[in-house]
């Protein structure tokens, strides 16, 4: 008999999850009574940008989660791509709760530990990364880490659990969701679409951070941390059915990030368009 593969590590705490407190981190807006400005592409290319991430055997997943998110919303401001440290937003959330060891984290660390700041890799803005992911939960960061996460944060976070609601929170502009749920008894098809939830296993954090159209229906894409071996390269695309079913779990958690203090439509631009309005150097150009 063939030798089974150890299933990846999760990591979100969904039954230590104060959903009240939750709540209380976030603003009370209807992000529905927003409309998207100008045309909507079908897909903004944001998977072409992220790295296909894998947390090893680390309870990290909610970190990961929250990096892919706020790799979005930091996009949204500055058009210019960074990637946000996921150990450090682990580590950062467990403080935020009070949880010690590797046994994972909760959204409601996450979002607080964000809001104080989160860390990119890349301190200085030189292109070169000063410290990566590794799996290893004990693993330090280089003297002055602290200011410069403080340096980024996230303005205002908002609770949603539908298909509709976090597709109007990413086409007007305001950034990404992390979402924290059951995991175990569904997995996307061999082209990465996901059409059937169903409840059950361990707890598991992961972001939604694009939309893609496929045969004509729009999906949400989710970024994973189980490295290329899950879904499309370590992306899948739910459809309206999975989400909405998802969100209407008693174990999910759906939290929406923003760089923005209050929500404001903006424009969202496909990140090839970016690409060919910028500098060399990485600066903008203006529209």
């Amino acid at each position: 008999m063939a030798k089974k593969t150890p299933e990846p590590a999760t990591g979100y705490l969904k039954d230590e999850e104060d959903r009240d407190l939750l709540e209380a981190c976030c603003i009370d807006f209807d992000i529905m009574s927003l409309s998207p400005l100008g045309d909507v592409p079908d897909t903004r290319g944001i998977k072409d940008k992220m790295r296909r991430t894998d947390q090893g055997r680390i309870n990290s997943c909610g970190g990961f989660g929250f990096a892919h998110a706020a790799q979005v919303a930091m996009f949204n401001q500055t058009q210019v791509w960074r990637y946000f440290h996921a150990m450090w937003s682990y580590r950062r959330a467990q403080e935020e709760s009070g949880i010690r060891g590797d046994r994972g984290s909760t959204i409601t660390g996450l979002v607080k530990a964000g809001k104080k700041g989160i860390l990119p890799e890349d301190f200085d803005g030189d292109g070169q990364p000063e410290t990566v992911y590794r799996p290893d939960y004990d693993m330090r960061f280089p003297d002055g880490a602290a200011a410069v996460a403080a340096q980024w944060r996230v303005g205002y976070s908002l609770s949603m659990r539908t298909f509709d609601e976090m597709l109007r929170f990413m086409q007007t502009g305001q950034g990404a969701v992390v979402i924290g749920g059951s995991w175990g008894n569904w997995r996307p098809d061999a082209n990465g679409i996901a059409n059937t939830y169903r409840g059950g296993g361990g707890g598991h954090a992961r972001a939604y951070v694009d939309w893609i159209t496929i045969r004509g229906k729009v999906h949400l894409v989710e970024a994973n941390s189980h490295g290329t071996r899950y879904g499309d390269k370590g992306f899948a695309y739910h459809t309206k059915k999975f989400v909405d079913t998802q969100g209407r779990s008693s174990s999910f958690s759906g939290i929406g990030i923003s760089d923005m203090q209050h929500p404001e439509v903006r424009r969202v631009v496909p990140v090839d368009e970016w690409n060919r309005r910028t500098f060399a150097g990485g600066l903008p150009r203006p529209f």
